[in-house]
């Protein structure tokens, strides 16, 4: 049987990453409660049997879910915006990467998101870690982009990352791929919108905040 210890990666089982996809699209749907092995076992055209083979029960598996999105944020999106030296660029980087990980696999990244407290006491820590590693990198290059800037005293570095992580993953709240807008137009929209939210305010719009 499969160990949980390191879960399957893209590269090391895309079968167990199909389940992992498949069973999180029902997580979103169903609730983590209501989806059951029966239901992720059709999903996947496997027996009961056979999905055990790949999982060794529902709690594994959304950890397993979890890992598999919490490596994509490291891969896809922390990893090539750490290679960028200018504070802007590495900013947009990873604003712009987020937002494509959001559009192509936004069942595991809502999980990622939204089931963590469905964790034993030995997976939550880890998973916390690890999300807590990428908001630390993007509140210090949030700030890096408003120190650059020149700063603004009346933006608090930690509510605008929390509303930049916010609006891109609301990406998967209303992205449709057979929409209007393509994949790399809302990326586009959504990585300028993103950066200009941190522009220092006018007076006017000082004032505006506080009325």
């Amino acid at each position: 049987m499969a160990s949980f210890a390191k879960p399957p990666t893209l590269n090391d089982d895309q079968r167990a990453v199909d389940i992992y996809r498949a069973a999180a699209k029902i997580i979103r749907t169903k609730g983590y409660d209501a989806t059951s092995m029966g239901d992720i076992a059709e999903a996947v055209d496997l027996t009961k049997g056979g999905l055990y083979y790949y999982i060794k029960g529902k709690e594994a598996l959304l950890f397993a879910i979890m890992s598999f999105a919490a490596g994509c944020l490291e891969s896809r999106v922390l990893q090539p915006a750490d290679g960028v030296d200018d504070p802007e660029e590495r900013l947009a980087t990873l604003i712009s990467k987020l937002a494509e990980l959001m559009i192509d696999e936004p069942s595991a990244m809502v999980v990622l998101a939204d089931e963590e407290e469905r964790l034993n006491v030995e997976h939550r820590p880890r998973i916390t870690e690890r999300k807590e590693r990428f908001a630390q990198s993007l509140r210090v290059w949030v700030g890096d982009v408003l120190e650059a800037r020149g700063g603004d005293s009346h933006l608090d570095t930690a509510v605008a990352a929390a509303s930049l992580l916010a609006l891109v993953e609301g990406v998967v709240r209303w992205f449709d791929p057979a929409g209007a807008i393509s994949r790399a137009e809302a990326v586009n929209q959504v990585t300028r919108m993103a950066l200009q939210s941190l522009e220092p305010l006018t007076d006017r719009g000082r004032r505006a905040a506080v009325a």
